[in-house]
């Protein structure tokens, strides 16, 4: 399943264009999405807390 993922133990986003690894969420399915619309979506079910302590930044190179 390709799409960005939220990894809550490394608190990153992951580009994956295969399968996720376990516990990964997803956050949406355009791999293109900008960082405000990731940002948008998963301040919407992220803990205040763990969203402030967040890396948002997507690596352009990162292929699971």
């Amino acid at each position: 399943m390709a799409g960005i993922f939220y990894d809550p133990r490394a608190r990153k986003l992951r580009l994956v264009s295969g399968a996720p690894e376990p516990g990964w969420h997803l956050v949406t399915h355009n791999r293109a999405a900008g960082l405000h619309q990731c940002r948008r979506i998963l301040g919407e079910w992220l803990p205040p807390e763990e969203a402030i302590a967040a890396d948002w930044g997507i690596p352009a190179d990162e292929r699971r």
